[in-house]
């Protein structure tokens, strides 16, 4: 008869412990998920600094990997490879992906009108306080030149917006201005080197350039550009969906706390964002500043921003970025925002 010693028996469990851990499609319950965010360097991205400086998603069993992009054209080109799985950026890339047929949906919103134009030097002077078609011409025949603003890629929410005030709200002629699209970075310091006229900026970028230049001044508000103006979403892959539905539903939890964060206590969202925005380079109060100018407004409910996401996706079309719509209700999945406030 086979005797087990204690010795035999730890020997046991070890081995079936190891066969466990090796077995194909087994998991155990400790094992983080993995998750590959993309952002753009904004404001509206401090949600996610926020999840990820507080430990939100690690108290979650979520481990993040945060990936920086330029721009949102090209953060969604990754995404659609299936380089990363979750994505911080403008929702109007993220239509006209679908538009081509990537499965992507947005789960959640983080921020609304938070597009301005600025301007400064003699172009600022001379659009005064309220910009028009026959200021800009105008300018156009004194300088001898067209007006250069600097913007993002077509197809970004900078770029259409920008189109949107422009040729809807001015009515400006597209032969007195030359739209320049680049980088955020290179947006803010090609403003302040006089290489642009003007440009579609986002917070922290405001503040920024404001503080470093007091005479910057702000040609038209987010919501003068585009009503309601859809800004920075929380968007995913619908196979990451599929794989990791608790895991996502804690982000979207997490994310919400975040928004809730902002507005109760914008000083201590703001040390925390520094650290990823910042780079320890520029002072929390900056960012906190930031945090109550004109381009921040955050909101998580992604069903708010269903109306206006609708009419900028019909004038997304209309200007030649998207061949097609989409019913803008099959780009969303509100059930991971609609369980996280359960």
């Amino acid at each position: 008869m086979l005797r087990l010693t204690r010795r035999t028996t730890l020997a046991a469990l070890i081995a079936l412990g190891t066969a466990a851990a090796v077995m194909p499609g087994t998991v155990r319950a400790a094992d983080p998920v993995k998750l590959e965010i993309g952002y753009i360097p904004i404001l509206a991205a401090s949600p996610l600094f926020i999840v990820d400086g507080q430990g939100w998603a690690k108290d979650a069993g979520i481990t993040l990997k945060l990936t920086r992009f330029e721009s949102g054209p090209h953060a969604i080109q990754a995404m659609a490879a299936g380089q990363i799985d979750l994505l911080y950026a403008g929702v109007a890339p993220v239509l006209v992906a679908r538009t081509k047929g990537a499965d992507i949906s947005v789960i959640a919103n983080s921020a609304v009108e938070e597009m301005v134009v600025a301007a400064r030097g003699p172009f600022a002077k001379a659009m005064g306080a309220t910009p028009t078609a026959e200021s800009f011409k105008k300018f156009a025949a004194d300088t001898g030149r067209k007006a250069k603003i600097g913007t993002q890629p077509p197809g970004s929410v900078p770029d259409t917006v920008l189109k949107h005030w422009l040729f809807k709200v001015v009515k400006v002629d597209p032969a007195d201005v030359e739209l320049v699209p680049m980088g955020i970075e290179k947006t803010q310091q090609a403003l302040l080197a006089g290489a642009l006229d003007a440009a579609t900026i986002r917070e922290p970028t405001v503040t920024v350039t404001q503080q470093m230049d007091p005479n910057v001044a702000l040609l038209a508000t987010g919501a003068q550009m585009f009503p309601d103006q859809p800004g920075t979403v929380v968007a995913a892959r619908a196979e990451v969906l599929k794989k990791n539905p608790d895991a996502i539903k804690a982000l979207v939890k997490a994310h919400i706390r975040a928004v809730e964060l902002i507005a109760k206590d914008p000083a201590g969202s703001a040390k925390i964002v520094n650290n990823y925005l910042g780079k320890g380079l520029m002072e929390p109060a900056t960012l906190e500043a930031a945090f109550k100018g004109p381009g921040s407004k955050f909101v998580a409910d992604p069903h708010k921003v269903v109306p206006a996401v609708e009419q900028m996706m019909a004038y997304t079309k209309e200007i030649g970025s998207a061949s097609e719509t989409v019913p803008v209700a099959e780009a969303f999945d509100f059930s991971f925002y609609d369980a996280a406030v359960k």
